[in-house]
């Protein structure tokens, strides 16, 4: 189950943008190999094995929740900054603002680089002297970023007026707005609007909201809290293998400046408590790899949750990763026994109570992974939507919206698809409650695998193997080319029959059901990878890492096929409203999380064959991508923030 991190690990590749071996001259004449899935069973292939909660706030962050997370840290932290800032206060803002432009994921680390490292801007860095100033440095910074982005929007605040080519900065050019050259009159008029949005009124130890994250509002201690641990882990995530020294240096100085000035005087005061324990301190000056910098975050992160549970403050909260059943005491620093007690990071031979095996220590940053990463990056649209299978609905008509999960080649998926695929029709009916049903379908089908690379430059590891890859590169093709009415369904189907055959059996299949094959071939080749990679990143952000998996509406999680799935799809009808524009089509919903697991009793037949086949033109395709040694089970990071 830790086979990639080990891999990892071994290769540094994770993220680096190489490019996987698996650009196919001619898709179909493969190397065709097929063993019995050690993640499947009970019914299921697991790519990772933990399942997430169903709603955003358990899902890895994507570009838009981690730059509002990232701002949030950023203006609260400015926001709250002592009146007159001294050398450490000063220092430890300064280490905030170029850790972003040092580590920040993405496509969004250049331009945080580029805007900081403006001449102007970095005297206008080195001029702080107040919380003031530094409120007015993050305000330049983001309405800078914002014009780069947006050019079309206003700055904030719309009233003064300003159009956004005076926050294109980056090359010294005097024409930008200038922080040093402010009139008494503008500049409050700017921080009136800059507190008015980040600074809570009575402090951030009152809890003012009761909903989560809300929007334009001024952040309370427990989205602070969020927006910092989200930004923790998700640099952790995406930081290359082996960091460079500067990186190293960034990373570590964010602990620093949070002992300094994070916002939260309470939360302040623990981590001061804790962050000078000598094992801490000496694990934190040895974080040299990314895989070091996950654990260290995670360790900080429990240790918080922790005391928190000894405190009766979080009784329903639990040590990450609760399959692990870390006990509180391990993490309970200060304490009487802290040194004897405490979890370290540095493996052991066999995990105890105070150490991970390397083996074990690898589960624990693969859960991490998989609750902060994206397979791909935060850099991709993260939608994975076929064209319109169906005419729109009539204004009375239901809809139901089904999204299935798989793997090209998990045997459990394929006999789903078998019982399902005579159902999938624009017009779908069922019988529930002694009533016939009727909804117009709206279905997809997503598959799930793992992204080395990024969006732009994938490496695709699909779980079953390489020619898992090929076969899926093949459906998403018939998905994008013959979605009208399902057709792409029946060919699917037929794939299936045999899921150790696969992709093999695409010429028979096309000429079955009228697709055409040079079509299919065609696109494979020339699309077939990013449409992989955008289903991948789609599915790891939907937090859809076994399979088979069913989305129902949005709200309605079901693991497998159980036999009462014609009943779930049914209520689910019952429950729709009649307005299409009604469905929830949003992966940002938060519905409540209902799963339902089917009670499968697995039964497969080790097959193991390999040969290659020319069926239509002298090219030979070696895919390269290898195979993971041992298991295709990956855990996943499901805790409380």
């Amino acid at each position: 189950s830790e086979q990639r991190v080990h891999e990892e690990y071994q290769t540094g590749s994770m993220m680096t943008g190489r490019r996987g071996d698996g650009v196919l001259l001619l898709l179909l004449v493969a190397v065709s190999s097929f063993s019995v899935a050690e993640g499947c069973d009970k019914g299921v292939c697991h790519d990772y094995g933990h399942e997430p909660r169903f709603d955003a706030s358990h899902r890895p962050p994507s570009a838009s929740v981690l730059g509002r997370a990232t701002w949030t840290m950023l203006h609260t932290t400015a926001a709250y900054l002592p009146d007159n800032l001294d050398e450490a206060h000063k220092a430890a803002f300064k280490d905030v603002i170029h850790a972003c432009a040092t580590l920040y994921p993405g496509k969004g680390q250049d331009l945080i680089h580029h805007i900081v490292n403006d001449p102007i801007v970095v005297k206008e860095i080195e001029a702080m002297k107040t919380s003031d100033d530094a409120s007015l440095v993050i305000w330049k910074i983001h309405n800078a970023v914002t014009a780069f982005v947006w050019p079309e929007r206003a700055p904030f605040p719309d009233s003064l007026g300003v159009k956004a080519v005076k926050f294109q900065v980056g090359d010294g050019s005097t024409d930008q707005f200038q922080l040093l050259a402010l009139n008494s009159n503008l500049r409050k008029q700017i921080l009136d609007a800059v507190k008015a949005r980040w600074v809570l009124s009575g402090g951030l130890e009152v809890k003012h909201w009761d909903k989560r994250d809300l929007l334009n509002l001024p952040p309370d201690r427990t989205m602070l809290g969020r927006a910092y641990w989200t930004y923790l882990h998700t640099i952790s995530v995406y930081m290359p293998h082996h960091p460079s020294p500067t990186e190293l240096a960034a990373f570590r100085s964010i602990f620093n400046a949070i002992y300094e000035i994070f916002p939260c005087p309470v939360c302040r005061g623990h981590f001061r408590l804790f962050f000078h324990d000598p094992i801490l301190q000496s694990e934190l000056a040895k974080v040299s790899t990314k895989h070091g910098a996950i654990l260290f975050v995670w360790k900080l992160h429990n240790i918080v949750t922790a005391d928190g549970m000894n405190r009766g403050e979080w009784p329903n909260r639990h040590l990450f990763p609760k399959e692990k059943h870390l006990n509180v005491s391990e993490f309970l620093i200060p304490s009487p026994h802290s040194a004897e007690d405490q979890m370290r990071l540095t493996p052991c031979k066999k995990t105890s109570s105070t150490c991970f095996s390397k083996k074990d220590g690898f589960m624990v940053i693969a859960d991490i992974q998989s609750r902060w990463q994206i397979e791909g990056g935060v850099d991709q649209p993260l939608t994975d939507a076929a064209p319109a299978a169906c005419d729109p609905p009539r204004p009375d008509q239901k809809v139901l919206k089904m999204d299935m999960y798989v793997m090209g080649k998990c045997p459990w998926c394929a006999e789903s698809l078998e019982h399902i695929a005579d159902t999938i029709k624009c017009d779908y009916t069922c019988d529930y409650n002694g009533k016939t049903l009727n909804a117009r379908l709206q279905f997809n089908v997503h598959m799930v695998g793992l992204n080395n690379g990024t969006y732009e430059r994938p490496w695709l590891r699909a779980i079953h193997g390489p020619s898992e890859l090929v076969g899926e590169r093949i459906e998403l093709c018939a998905r994008q080319h013959y979605a009208k009415d399902y057709e792409y369904i029946k060919f699917m189907k037929c794939m299936d029959k045999n899921v150790s055959t696969i992709p093999i059996r695409a010429p028979e299949c096309a000429a079955k059901h009228g697709l055409d094959l040079d079509l299919l071939v065609a696109c494979a080749n020339m699309n077939g990878e990013q449409l992989v990679a955008g289903s991948y990143g789609y599915s790891s952000w939907m937090g859809i890492e076994i399979t088979p998996t069913f989305v129902l509406n949005s709200h309605k999680k079901i693991v497998g096929l159980p036999k009462n799935f014609s009943d779930e799809v049914c209520s689910q009808i019952e429950l729709t409203s009649t307005s299409l524009a009604e469905v929830s089509t949003s992966a940002d919903a938060q519905p409540d999380m209902q799963v339902s697991e089917a009670p499968l009793v697995m039964s497969l037949v080790a097959v193991f064959f390999g040969f290659t086949v020319c069926l239509g033109a002298p090219f030979f395709v070696l895919m390269t991508l290898r195979r993971r040694a041992r298991g295709e089970r990956r855990s996943l990071l499901r805790s409380e923030p």
